[in-house]
Order: C-alpha cells, then structure tokens, then sequence
C-alpha cells in the first residue's frame, strides 16, 4: 500500500502542475478578460483538478475498502489541491 501511495503523491504532484500550467495558459491566450472566469475561478482550479485527482485514486485502487490509506490519499489530495492554487486566488480573504 505504501507504494500506491508514494505514487500517487507522485503523480499526482505532477499531473496537478501539468493541469495549472495548461490552464494558466489557456486563460491567459483565450479569457484574459473574461468576467465569469474571475468570478467562477473555484471551478477549473479546484475543483476539477480535485476530481481529476479522485479520478486517479480510484485507478490506482484507493476508496474500494475503507481504510487508513483512503485517508491518508485524501489528505494528500487536499493539501496537492489547496497548495496549486495560484496565491492571488488564495489570498482573496487575505494573507498574512
């Protein structure tokens, strides 16, 4: 089990990266002004690449038996999820 899990850590770090490079620059090539992609900014930024990362755990064999490792998955999940945010994103209820 701990090898699924060192890889998904693994992919997962790199295929989250993957996704906010390609959508950095699709925003920035084809919305740079668009008012519902500021507003909606949750959606393409967390919330698909938290799906997207589920999508992962569950091809590698997480959340089939509840256990410690589907915990300890979704804890990595999150903390891949919260720290790709960009910071201007994450900073709209302030920053210390």
């Amino acid at each position: 089990m701990t090898e699924k899990l060192l890889s998904f850590l693994f992919l997962g770090i790199l295929l989250a990266i993957s996704y906010q490079l390609a959508v950095g620059l699709i925003y920035g090539h084809f919305f740079p002004a668009s008012q519902q992609f500021q507003t909606f900014w949750y959606v393409p930024l967390t919330a698909v690449p938290a799906l997207l990362l589920g999508g992962l755990a569950w091809m590698l064999g997480f959340y089939r038996k509840a256990g410690w490792a589907d915990l300890a998955v979704t804890l990595i999940l999150i903390a891949i999820v919260g720290l790709t945010v960009p910071a201007s994103y994450s900073c709209g209820l302030g920053c210390f």
